[in-house]
């Protein structure tokens, strides 16, 4: 992974720093409040939701149109491979494996919290965060394919921020951004290599 230190160095400083604050903070009631009071305000809520749209499926159907465009089709086959294993593994363990897992504000009492309204915040379905797990797997297999440090530190923090989002709009509680970070990388990883392993073989039989 050496080649990709910059891509997994932050993500993994910024896993660690989660778990330590978590161990700071046991309660994730107690995390989720000590946060939103540290940094929400009504600016950074909206900048969060521009932020927070990153996750969403439609940056992985911008990276397969490039990649067809310029004719990169196996490039364009792990992307859409990828998005369509999140999607399934997200929604298997939101509404099977983990359901109904509550999300924040459906515990929290809106009077401890500097929100104005909760009528559009989902609050059932926390676990994994669906676009922490589409943004890691996303940047992530950006970051496989491509050594660029300057490609790589921007996927990285692009991921982080879609993470730091689900928790500052107050959706996601940080056991669920972990988790989906730990996904994401998970698939990234898994399709990347599943892709070179073809490559490797129709490259040895042609």
């Amino acid at each position: 992974m050496k080649q990709h230190k910059y891509f997994f160095t932050p993500a993994v400083l910024f896993l660690a720093s989660c778990g330590i604050f978590l161990s700071l903070y046991p309660n994730k009631i107690e995390a989720q409040l000590a946060l939103h009071h540290f940094w929400y305000s009504e600016t950074g809520a909206m900048l969060m939701e521009l932020i927070t749209n990153w996750g969403e499926a439609y940056l992985f159907l911008l990276v397969i149109a490039i990649g067809i465009y310029h004719k990169r089709w196996m490039l364009s086959l792990s992307f859409a491979s990828a998005g369509i294993m999140t999607s399934i593994l997200v929604q298997l363990l939101k509404k099977g494996v983990f359901a109904p897992s509550p999300r924040p504000m459906s515990v929290i009492p809106m009077d401890q919290t500097l929100l104005t309204s909760v009528v559009d915040l989902p609050m059932q379905f926390a676990f994994p965060s669906g676009h922490t797990t589409a943004a890691f797997t996303l940047f992530t297999l950006l970051a496989l394919h491509y050594k660029r440090a300057s490609i790589q530190i921007t996927a990285a923090i692009a991921a982080i921020l879609v993470a730091i989002s689900r928790i500052y709009l107050m959706v996601h509680w940080l056991t669920d951004i972990i988790a989906g970070a730990l996904l994401g990388m998970s698939i990234a990883l898994l399709i990347f290599k599943l892709f070179n392993f073809i490559a490797k073989k129709k490259a040895a039989s042609s």
